[in-house]
């Protein structure tokens, strides 16, 4: 495997701090803006504040990524490799996988947590398969409208400008019409046709009366800024090897570099923030290949994600922060939410070609806004063969037999596999947490331990999406359910939310409804943890970068009114 592109070097030779305490002397910012992480909200917020004329730094634990040269699909043997992303994925854990979750009484215990996430320019864009989703207005106002939950400090038409400039940027592809989201304006280019497995669930879908309408993808279907458009390889979690997806290092990083403002440090780990004698944050300390260096700006943004971001939180004391930065009222790393799904595996009898089209191409909205307080809003979808990483040559390794006759049946039920799956939001409990362990990782930072519990509501909401699932499966010709699991019975976490979660009482949250930390003058918070609830099953990837740019524009106007 090829090397990862160089990035520019930062270096900074000042001496490695011992205490997170700085003198009241302060030493002079390098950047307007700092950012930590460049994922799907630290992406967009930098691109945002370069383009209006500010230095940002952004800072990311891994490293840049060329899709020519370093996704697996670029070689003949990607099936044969441990793990398609493996390049990408965290070398070394800094969640403590040994943790299993607290139980509540006369409960068993839940396996332990498992999240899939990757390290490089782009964060977890670089895996995702695109879904780009505007939440509908209930799911800001679940607990006012349904009387679980929680109700946002925002509503749907506090984001709408900035979903739509968010879906500008990408290209997002869909089709206007859906009747379970607000009337918008056109995408900014057209869904892509059904493919044939979806098109197959359409008609079944129709006999048990649920309604298939095409996905909303962050995978242009035209070109937009150069780019090609989507080739509908079906390969978007294991990196987009022809740059077509709109992850962050294509579609936005390059934008922001083109601006002239934009330093981007690679491979670097920013292992705490450093506190005034007021816990006010007044540089960052940060490892290089084991090179430590401080880094100073006039505002910080934290947008490691719900379980990094808390994390460096926690891990961040002085005497005036004891128990962490910012978290006087023990509200950092509370109300963690991962990803609630169900699922049905099914074997067709014929070839459709289930391994052409993107991943996610179709979703089912009808049970997207909840009945009463019993159940949570969840949607239905379905994946085809490189979800998950099944290709031909693992699909003969699984078929069982011998020669040519072995050969046949590889022939013959190879790309007849589909897995529907249900997604739903987990109800936000202050006991499903982030919180520091007693271990500590390589650099002698304590790793975190998940605490998440399931309420009744969650469990009752996995049980109707399997009925759903199952009577959805049972209805397609030619189908046989082979296996059925959820995430209750084993963790698979691809979108987790909460942890420092926006609100106008510092009480009971981290953040305000701009993402400005409560009680400092300049951090900011902008990614997943700021969610208060997950959008009742949309991918929350869309919201996280609207509220992005929303956290931008307010530290834009901050730092214009101290000139």
């Amino acid at each position: 495997m090829s090397r990862p592109l160089a990035s520019k070097a930062w270096d900074i030779n000042i001496p490695r701090p011992t205490p997170t305490t700085m003198s009241s002397k302060q030493t002079s910012p390098q950047f307007d803006v700092l950012i930590i992480g460049s994922g799907a909200g630290g992406g967009m917020a930098a691109l945002r504040l370069c383009e209006q004329g500010f230095k940002v730094g952004l800072i990311e634990r891994g490293p840049r990524f060329n899709h020519k040269t370093d996704f697996v699909l670029n070689y003949p043997d990607w099936e044969s490799r441990r793990n398609p992303l493996e390049h990408a994925r965290q070398q070394e854990q800094t969640i403590n996988y040994d943790y299993r979750s607290a139980a509540a009484a006369g409960e068993q215990s839940r396996a332990p947590f498992h999240y899939h996430r990757v390290h490089g320019v782009g964060g977890s864009t670089l895996h995702y398969q695109g879904e780009a989703h505007r939440f509908a207005e209930h799911a800001f106002n679940i607990k006012t409208r349904f009387g679980y939950g929680l109700d946002w400090p925002i509503g749907y038409r506090d984001l709408a400008s900035h979903y739509q400039q968010a879906e500008t940027l990408l290209g997002v592809a869909g089709e206007v019409g859906n009747p379970h989201k607000p009337e918008r304006e056109a995408f900014p280019t057209p869904a892509h046709p059904l493919s044939s497995r979806s098109r197959i669930l359409a008609k079944s879908a129709q006999t048990v009366g649920f309604t298939v309408l095409p996905n909303t993808l962050a995978l242009p279907s035209q070109s937009i800024d150069g780019r090609l458009p989507c080739q509908h390889s079906g390969g978007c979690n294991f990196g987009c090897v022809f740059g077509a997806k709109s992850s962050i290092d294509q579609a936005i990083i390059p934008r922001a570099e083109a601006s002239g403002n934009l330093t981007l440090i690679t491979n670097t780990r920013v292992t705490s923030l450093t506190l005034d004698q007021s816990g006010a944050i007044t540089g960052i300390n940060c490892l290089n290949d084991k090179t430590p260096s401080r880094l100073y700006a006039k505002r910080y943004v934290l947008a490691g994600g719900a379980v990094e971001t808390p994390r460096l939180m926690l891990a961040s004391t002085n005497q005036a922060a004891a128990n962490g930065f910012a978290n006087q009222h023990d509200q950092v790393g509370r109300y963690f939410m991962e990803t609630v799904v169900a699922s049905v595996q099914m074997q067709l009898s014929s070839d459709t070609e289930l391994y052409r089209g993107p991943p996610l191409d179709s979703r089912v909205w009808d049970f997207y806004k909840p009945k009463d307080a019993s159940i949570s809003g969840f949607v239905l979808g379905s994946a085809g063969y490189l979800y998950p990483a099944i290709g031909p040559v693992n699909h003969a390794l699984q078929t069982p037999g011998i020669g040519r006759a072995h050969k046949r049946q590889v022939r013959q039920t190879f790309g007849q596999k589909i897995i529907l799956f249900g997604v739903t939001e987990q109800e936000p409990i202050a006991d499903n947490r982030v919180f520091l362990s007693q271990q500590n990782d390589q650099a002698g930072i304590p790793k975190v331990n998940i605490q998440s519990r399931y309420t009744q509501r969650d469990k009752a909401t996995i049980s109707a999406m399997r009925d759903k699932l199952l009577a959805w499966g049972r209805a397609t010709p030619n189908a046989k359910v082979q296996s059925i699991s959820d995430s209750n019975v084993r963790s698979s976490a691809t979108h987790v939310g909460g942890s420092c979660r926006m609100g106008h009482n510092p009480e009971t949250s981290v953040v305000d409804a701009f993402g400005k930390v409560h009680g400092q003058s300049n951090c900011y918070v902008a990614d997943a943890s700021v969610l208060p609830t997950q959008g009742c099953g949309d991918s929350p990837s869309l919201t996280i970068q609207a509220l992005a740019l929303r956290t931008a524009d307010r530290i834009v106007a901050d730092l214009k009114r101290e000139t």
